[in-house]
This record gives structure tokens, sequence and C-alpha cells, in this order.
């Protein structure tokens, strides 16, 4: 089925396209102005509305090169080359005269989704989709136009593919580049027929991948890169204490260090600054600092544990009500309850921390890599006193974002560190202060309460959610911190779903997945020991969980998973579990098939399926649900924060090993046909592999795991290999 857009699709002025042909010379620049009501969304009553530029997103050369700037930053999961497929699928542009931007700082890049110029949340595709084919389908029609005024003929006799356009009845043809100067000027069609589906030509199809290129040959540059004429290099020491300020320091020693320049001092850190890193490094090594621990003083992991435990009796607010739950478990004769926990995780990027800025009186400019590049802007305006239009942001490749480079923590620091010395600073954290001031995956912890009839049929489900760090939504927002059961597919009679909070203090961030690295954990944990007492095989007992219209297209990744990994026909002496989850407008289910000897544990292979609607690049999505399945398996052997007296014990890959190739197991991913809108598929891939391993750990072993990592258990994760 195509799509028609509706009365409030976005309107592209012809004023705009008027001042962009003057400014470019000559080539087509295509954009779109939002509607009041697009644009508004999120915005504070009587905002201004921001308007999307047309050069602010595809340029076609006289020559016929096709630069677009991507509204979704690189940071490995391919928003560079998916979304430049949907805009030339639309636009009929030829693949390989495409040129690839990261977009700067500005509203017009906000997504259509949740109106913030961010990557994050598997927001990319899916909020861009429909946005990005309009706006290319739009100048396919204004380049056939422009072509058929030249030739005195019907734009409906004629045809675009390949950056060329055809006039069917002649042979005669004419290329986008030299006609696009011609284009701008034209009136911008509102409605632009969109293509159907069974007509695609690029998405679903899996081109090589645009930044793969230039990572092979070295040219890329990340943050890190980045060099400037007469830079200083600056060496940070945050407070152990993540809510820690600075009391003092003494950089004496530190002054006799060859190349050391200055001690930059911040409210809760010191930054030495000097000609080289390493000299920084050393520098501050010789500086003697004082901190107070402030809130997380005397906070330690057993005490977030035990608050965490005692979170189980509070009230709460309740996310998901249907049926009778409390009143039923209250009159239950038989009710058996788990309680489940999971600790602190770091995202532990291969790229620590770090942003060269540089502050002079006229404005501010940053290089770095980020996720958030108006939240990056912010943070540099602040810190060097100049307003938000005066300050630059330079988006560089990401090594590993993961949800860590949504804050700007780092910005704000080497713009402060430039500003005091005059001179530009990289500001390079080590692993060291990288692991040890994230913001982390929250600990959580949850009690399942389940009433049986005495057929073994559940009658009513209650789980309470308790989490250490929660940020403050507002009073008429839900936590969102219950996800992945507050909005499952599964039916019981009476369910139930509260949340607690209880922030230690210990600061929060968005891990890959979110809500569904560890919810699914416990939630299919305990859904698997639901199956075990009714005595039921665990695939089709979820099955019985799905049999509503709701649960079609669950019910749908479950089935394909289990055919895939043939469930119940695993070879003598293997084991296997199941799981399924939904998040992020996809639905994704693993079975994990595994031996164990004594202790230690073989993954043989990991099968998944994602119901991802439409899949723009099917290679990519295969290769984002396996980098996910990595992500899940990582936590799950030995993934732990620790915290004494409020600091982060773990430093390094020695304390918080990352599980390497050698390590992977062997995985097979499959994508279930959909013509359904796209959903996302870089957070999605996490949440069922967890539950999926635990699950046939317990059909090996008969162990329950209620806990991660595994390491708590002496249980040890390898791999077999074919």
């Amino acid at each position: 089925m195509g799509h028609s857009p509706s009365a409030d699709t976005p309107a592209v002025s012809r004023r705009d396209f008027l001042y962009t042909a003057a400014t470019l010379g000559s080539g087509l620049a295509l954009g779109l102005r939002l509607n009041a009501q697009q644009a508004g969304a999120g915005q504070r009553p009587g905002a201004a509305q921001p308007t999307r530029p047309p050069e602010a997103f595809i340029r076609i050369a006289p020559d016929g090169t096709i630069s677009i700037t991507t509204p979704a930053v690189e940071m490995g999961q391919g928003g560079h080359t998916s979304l430049p497929m949907i805009m030339m699928e639309e636009l009929g542009g030829d693949w390989r005269k495409l040129q690839v931007a990261d977009a700067p700082a500005d509203r017009v890049y906000n997504n259509p989704l949740n109106n913030r110029q961010t990557t994050v949340g598997s927001f990319a595709v899916r909020g861009w989709y429909n946005e990005l084919r309009r706006m290319s389908a739009a100048a396919r029609e204004m380049l056939v136009a422009a072509a058929a005024q030249n030739w005195g003929v019907a734009a409906s006799e004629c045809t675009a593919a390949n950056s060329v356009i055809t006039h069917t009845p002649s042979g005669r043809t004419t290329s986008y580049g030299s006609v696009a100067a011609a284009a701008a000027l034209l009136p911008v069609p509102q409605q632009p027929a969109l293509k159907k589906p069974e007509d695609f030509k690029v998405i679903g199809t899996s081109p090589a991948r645009v930044d793969v290129p230039n990572k092979v040959d070295g040219s890329a540059q990340y943050g890190i890169d980045k060099r400037l004429p007469n830079m200083l290099y600056g060496a940070i020491r945050l407070a152990p204490a993540v809510t820690g300020k600075l009391k003092s320091f003494d950089d004496t020693a530190a002054r006799a260090i060859k190349g050391f320049h200055s001690t930059v001092a911040l409210d809760n850190a010191v930054i030495v600054l000097a000609s080289s890193w390493w000299q920084a490094k050393k520098a501050l090594e010789k500086v003697k600092t004082e901190f107070d621990p402030g809130r997380l003083g005397g906070v330690d992991s057993a005490k977030v544990s035990s608050l965490l435990r005692a979170g189980f009796t509070e009230a709460g607010t309740t996310t998901l009500n249907n049926g009778a739950a409390e009143r039923v478990l209250a009159a239950a004769g038989h009710v058996i309850e788990s309680d489940y926990e999971v600790p602190y995780l770091a995202h532990a990027c291969m790229e620590p921390m770090n942003c060269t800025a540089q502050v002079t009186s006229e404005g501010c400019e940053v290089w770095c890599g980020t996720q958030a590049p108006q939240d990056a802007q912010a943070a540099a305006a602040e810190a060097s006193g100049h307003p938000a239009e005066r300050v630059k942001v330079h988006t560089l490749y990401l090594g590993g974002g993961f949800g860590r480079r949504g804050e700007s923590d780092y910005v704000g620091q080497a713009v402060r560190a430039a500003k005091a010395a005059g001179r530009p600073v990289k500001l390079l954290w080590s692993r060291e202060e990288d692991m040890q001031h994230d913001y982390y995956r929250p600990a959580a912890a949850i009690r399942f309460r389940a009433s049986v009839a005495a057929d073994n049929t559940v009658e009513a489900l209650e789980c309470r959610v308790v989490t250490a760090s929660e940020p403050n939504f507002g009073a008429n927002r839900p936590p969102s911190y219950t996800g992945g059961m507050s909005d499952c597919r599964y039916q019981f009679p009476n369910f139930r779903v509260t949340g607690v909070n209880k922030d230690v203090g210990l600061r929060f961030g968005f891990w890959r997945s979110v809500n569904l690295s560890h919810n699914p954990f416990m939630f299919e944990g305990f859904i698997d020991e639901l199956a075990v007492l009714n005595k039921q095989d665990p695939y089709q007992f979820r099955r019985s969980l799905l049999q509503h219209e709701q649960g079609l297209r669950q019910r749908a990744v479950l089935d394909l998973a289990a055919q895939k990994a043939g469930w119940g026909k695993a070879p003598a002496g293997r084991f296997q579990g199941i799981a399924v989850t939904e998040g992020f407008g996809s639905i994704v289910a693993s079975v994990a098939e595994i031996s164990a000897r004594g202790d230690n544990i073989i993954i043989h292979r990991i099968v998944t399926a994602i119901d991802c609607g439409i899949a723009v690049h099917p290679a990519n999505v295969l290769a984002q649900t396996e980098g996910g399945t990595m992500y899940a398996l990582t936590a799950m052997a030995s993934g732990e924060i620790t915290l004494n007296n409020g600091a982060v014990q773990q430093s390094n890959f020695h304390d918080y090993p990352i599980l390497i190739m050698s390590q992977a197991p062997v995985f097979e991913g499959h994508i279930v046909p959909s013509k359904e809108p796209p959903g996302g598929v870089g957070e999605p891939g996490t949440g069922s592999v967890m539950p999926a391993v635990a699950n046939a750990i317990f059909a090996a072993t008969g162990k329950r795991l209620r806990s991660l990592p595994l390491s708590r258990h002496n249980i040890e994760l390898s791999v077999a290999r074919a």
C-alpha cells in the first residue's frame, strides 16, 4: 500500500527554494517546513517553531553529486546508510553519487518522534522514515518537472531512476545535475506520490555501508582524532564519588613536569593541561586533591541492594492494573513469590569520553562524538558564556555510544579548560575516569507474586519493580522503568505492575535497550517459572498467553525463533531456553542452546527472530541484533558496577571485562517479513538474550538464576565452535 500524506504534511515554501538557488548558484536543495502541530511537539507555549530550510538535508550539484546531511549520527549502528537509503529510494538517485555528512547542532534536525536532535532509543529510522520519504519524493517530482519543461512535454511522460530522467516516448534523457538549478525554482509538491513497498529498489536491500571505507583506510575522524594548532591536552581527575565536590588541590609538584601548562579547577574535578596528553597525565598524578563525597558518602552496594528490597513493601506508582490482582492475591490459597535483582552497569565505550574545544571572544567551537549535538551546544554555551547561536558543534564519529554520549558533561569540561587557558584544548578522559564516572544503567529488583489455581493456571500476577535511579519525568508522566511488563502482550486474567524509585544519587543514564536490558531477564525468568509450575513447555506456555489479537505479531516472532532453532529437538546433552520481548517498535525472540560442564556453561548457538516492520537494510538489522546479543552476554557474564563509600570500584577492562570476538557464540538471525512501518533495531536485540540463556541454564542444571551477573554464582560462560 502506498502512503498518501495527510493534510498536515509539512509544507515547503517557494521563498526557501529561491533563496537556496541564489546562495548555491546552481543545483537543487530541498527541505521541509514543519507545520505548527509537528514543530510544536514538546515545545513550550509561545516558543518559536523550528523551520527545516531546503539546504538542511539534500543538495544535488551540477555534476550529479548528491550530498545528504543525515539527522542521525553514526556510531556503528548504520545511520549514515539507512537514512540515505530511505531518501535515495524516493529520490531515484544513483547510489554511487552519494555523499553523507553529519548534521550540525540545529533544531531543524529534531526527530519527528521526540522533537529532539538525538540519536537514541532506536528513533532514527522509525522517526524519520515518512518525513524523509516525502521530502525526497518531492525532490524527484521537481526534477522531473524541470526536465519536462525543458523538453516541452508532460511530466507524466517522464520517469526518474539512477539520477537520470527519461522521456519515455522519445527516449531522451537528462541527468539530475543538469536540471537541479531549474528544479529549485519550481513550486514544491505538497503531496508527492510515494512508492509502494512492492516497487522499492533500495529499501530492503543491503548495500555496502557508507561509513566502512574511511574506517578501513584510516581516514575516519573520531572525536579522539581531532587536532588543532597550538592545542593543549587535558587530563582530568573527578571526585571519586559522583556526587563529590572539590575541596582543595595542590599542584606544586605537577609544575615540575615537562610540558605542564596549568591546572583548571572545576566544581567536582581538576584538569591538568600540558603539551601532550601523556605529560598532562603524569602531571595530574602529582596533583594533591581533597574531595567531599557528598550525598553518596557511605553508600555501598550492600546498602543499594537493601534499599531495593525495602521497596518491595512500599506503595509506588501503578502503571498497569488489569482486573483485580490485589484482591485475588489476598484471597488466594496458593501464591508463589520470587525476587530478582540486577546491578548497575557501565557503558564501557571503546573510545573514552573526549572533546576538543576552542573559545574566543567571538564564540566557541567544539569537536566531539555526541549523540545529542544540541545538548552538546547547550553545555558549551553555558561553559563558555557565549549564546548558543555562537557555539558551533562539529559532530565526529563515535567510538561507541550506547546512550553514554547522549550526555554532555565532558563537553562542558573541555570548554571550561579551553576558556581558562586561552588556547584550544583536547580533553581526554582516562579509561579509569570513564569507567568510574559514567551515567550508569540502574540497579533494579522485581518481586513477582502469582496466584495459581488448583489446575496450576495463573489467576493473577503482580510485578513490583524497584529501581535505584530514575530521572524525574514529572508528575503527569508514569515511570518508565516498568517497561517490558506494563506494556507486554501477555494476557493474564488479573495483572498489576507497580514501580518504586529508590534513588541513591548515583547518576542514571540510558544504556543500550534501556529497561529491556534488565526487566526481561527478570520477567521472562518468572514466566519460565510459571511454565514449569504449570508443567508446560516454556515455548507453548508463552504461546498460550498470546492467543489474542494484540499478541499475533509477538506470537509470530516467537514461532519463527522456535522453528529456526528446532525447539524441542536439541541434540543429546544440549538444552534450550526461550524468551520474547517487545520495545522500540520491534519484537524480538531468542532461543539459546547450551550445554553444561559443572559451572561452565557452553553456548552452542543463539537463534533470534525479529519483527522490525519494514527492514530498510536487512544485513544491518541482523548485524545490530547480533551486536545487541554480544552486549547482553557481556553484561550477563560479569557486568557489575559496585560502590564503596559512594565511589565506583571497577576501573578498567581487567575488572569490568568485555567479551571479545573469540568469545562470540554462533548467531543465527531471522527477519519476519513485514509491511508495517519500520521499528528500531539498535536497541531491541539485547532484551531477549539474557533470559533465554538463563532459562536454558535452568533446563540444563535445574538452577534458577534470579540475579546477575553469572560470576556472582561462580558460573562461567564459554562458547562452542563448530
